[in-house]
């Protein structure tokens, strides 16, 4: 009997060993690193947005910038574990995290098959998350060690080794460095994990309260190596989570996505109720643990893909819930009655449905295999071998680039590629994208660079747009405000079918300082007519509803209405945040040349009549909104 027993067990490991491998094998990348080629030209500048920023995440640390101050944005020092762009990093560096996401998936997959006692069902499970994944991941990587990091807490849960735990600390460090809103999410699971054990006296007390303040100590030593000043950083990290979800969200751009996402979350839950239920361990603390773990993922997955609810970021919660299930064991390693099972593969089935019959994505499986491009690509590497950047249509002007010459150079709003592009000297500003200035710390962090003769670089290549249907000048008012003031206008050239501004600080510099003169309050839809030389804060305030609303959906969105002397009525969209940054001006700027008429002393702007902030459901928000102003005094 034993010896039986002894084949059988070897004989499941070596299955779990070769469906693990296979799968892990499946999920590593089949390239090594992200090519940087020219930007195209096209009229629709947000085509640059998301290439900007991932290459100026590079050049911040090749430029040694301090995060947190120089530097603040939402990825952070480890970027390039997602973007891939490998300007300025080691070839070690990324094998290093590529050979710890292997050794993660081989886990998280042998594992779960290993000690699961619905083996098919489990490799059904493992088996569906190697075929919906895509082959570029990017960004995601941040929710895949979320859900590792489930997946060695839910194990330790059972039994505290320190190997669980050193997986845990490793995460946790990544995560806080790649993006910061990810790294927020994992201490409240890392920290529910522990105390679960601590109140329960699964395992030494004193070694479990030595793991809970181990990734304090691990982070605050990497932020010396990475350069990053720790409390801003973790400062500026908070403002973008809570800015983002103010007024970066969009409204769901499949309708139909909504049914899915509420029969999959149902399913999978019951399917863990059911199974806990039937368990006959009935210890509560560890169940509400659990129930924790798997909500908490299932929110933040959610909310990742419903906030900014494009195509791409949908399509995510249904490419990694079935991971997130597969890493909370108890979805699927209890399964004991033909309902759940049945419920099991339905929930399975559902994502690849939507995925692959609703959106027609491409299943992708032979294309996973091969790695011989990985390995090629890894061995010709340098620190400069994927950047494909070079003199092209692109180019600016002669005149323009002699004008600018070695000299510190910014670009506003967001198309940081373009300056590379065109080998200038690029000094950014701390927060890198004016569509990301969304909160009073982070506005006033580039005002502050701005505003200082020392720091404020000698051009601005300016563009006078925004996304999202915003009005421009209130995207980063003080900024705009200063460029108003202290810069004068050395080119206006055509570019890509725009007309764009190059701005040169004025050697007569003055800095700009704002005297309080004023604070009252206005009900809420009321007019508010502007003065010139007077900056205005507007504090709206949420009712009880609204907070309820922009936890589980968005914040509750605003209007800003514009209405002209001359009878127009303009629309935008703004938020609370936004509008607590400041606005100003009398005058309504339509375009680049609008602003540029500000320098010339034209009167070609429309005068103002007022501005109107009107919230799409009154509920959401108090009555009472309080006005400040302030006198610009130069």
């Amino acid at each position: 009997m034993k010896l039986i027993n002894s084949i059988l067990k070897d004989r499941i490991n070596v299955w779990s060993f070769f469906i693990a491998f296979i799968g892990a094998f499946m999920l590593i990348p089949n390239y090594f690193e992200a090519n940087v080629f020219p930007l195209t030209l096209a009229h629709d500048l947000w085509m640059s947005l998301d290439p900007s920023w991932g290459i100026a995440m590079n050049y911040v640390k090749i430029k040694n910038l301090t995060w947190g101050t120089d530097v603040a944005f939402t990825y952070g020092p480890l970027a390039h574990f997602c973007t891939r762009v490998g300007w300025g990093e080691t070839r070690l560096s990324f094998l290093l995290f590529d050979i710890f996401m292997f050794v993660n998936y081989f886990a998280v997959f042998f594992l779960s098959f290993k000690t699961s006692k619905n083996k098919l069902f489990t490799f059904l499970l493992i088996a569906a998350v190697c075929v919906i994944f895509p082959l570029w991941i990017g960004a995601a990587n941040a929710l895949v060690l979320m859900a590792f990091l489930i997946f060695w807490i839910r194990m330790s849960l059972d039994h505290p080794k320190p190997i669980y735990y050193i997986f845990q600390i490793a995460i946790i460090t990544l995560v806080f460095f790649i993006k910061f809103n990810t790294g927020l999410i994992a201490f409240p699971l890392f920290i529910a994990g522990i105390s679960c054990n601590l109140i329960t006296n699964n395992g030494n007390k004193i070694k479990l309260i030595g793991y809970l303040l181990a990734p304090v100590l691990f982070i605050t030593i990497t932020s010396y190596f990475l350069n990053v000043a720790l409390i801003p950083y973790i400062k500026s990290g908070f403002e973008f989570v809570s800015g983002y979800n103010d007024v970066m969200f969009l409204d769901n751009q499949i309708k139909s996505s909504w049914t899915f996402v509420i029969i999959i979350s149902l399913l999978f839950s019951a399917i863990l109720l059911s199974n806990i239920y039937s368990s006959n361990k009935k210890d509560w603390i560890k169940i509400l643990t659990l129930l924790f773990l798997f909500g908490t993922a299932v929110f933040v997955l959610y909310k990742q893909a419903f906030v900014r609810a494009d195509i791409g970021h949908i399509n995510d919660f249904f490419r990694f819930i079935l991971l997130l299930s597969l890493c909370n064991l108890d979805v699927h390693q209890g399964l004991k009655n033909r309902y759940s099972k049945a419920g099991f593969v339905i929930a399975i089935l559902l994502p690849f449905y939507f995925l692959f019959f609703t959106q027609e994505n491409q299943i992708e499986i032979k294309s996973k295999f091969p790695k011989s491009d990985y390995i090629s690509r890894c061995e010709a590497f340098t620190s400069t071998s994927g950047m494909f950047l070079f003199e092209n249509n692109c180019k600016f002007p002669t005149s323009v680039l002699t004008k600018i010459g070695n000299k510190t150079v910014d670009i506003y709003p967001w198309n940081i590629q373009l300056i590379i592009e065109n080998k200038l000297n690029y000094l950014p500003r701390p927060v890198l994208q004016s569509y990301t200035v969304f909160t009073p710390y982070l506005a006033n962090l580039d005002f502050d660079h701005y505003n200082n003769f020392a720091t404020a670089p000698e051009f601005v290549v300016y563009d006078f747009i925004t996304i999202d249907g915003r009005y421009p000048l209130f995207d980063e008012s003080k900024v705009n405000l200063a460029l108003l003031k202290n810069y004068q206008v050395a080119d206006f050239f055509d570019f890509d079918g725009r007309k764009v501004l190059l701005l040169q600080k004025e050697k007569d510099f003055k800095p700009l300082s704002f005297q309080k003169i004023n604070e009252y309050a206005m009900l809420l839809n009321s007019p508010l007519a502007p003065k010139k030389d007077i900056y205005y804060e507007i504090g709206i305030y949420n009712s009880m509803t609204g907070k309820i609303v922009s936890l589980f959906n968005h914040a509750p969105e605003i209007r800003l209405e514009i209405k002209l002397k001359s009878g127009s009525l303009l629309d935008f969209r703004t938020s609370k945040l936004l509008l607590e940054t400041g606005i100003f001006s009398d005058k309504y700027f339509g375009e680049t040349k609008n602003f540029k008429a500000t320098f010339d002393q034209e009167n070609d702007n429309q005068d103002v009549k007022y501005y109107n902030f009107k919230p799409l459901n009154p509920s959401s928000f108090k009555d009472k909104i309080r006005i400040t102003e302030y006198k610009i005094i130069q």
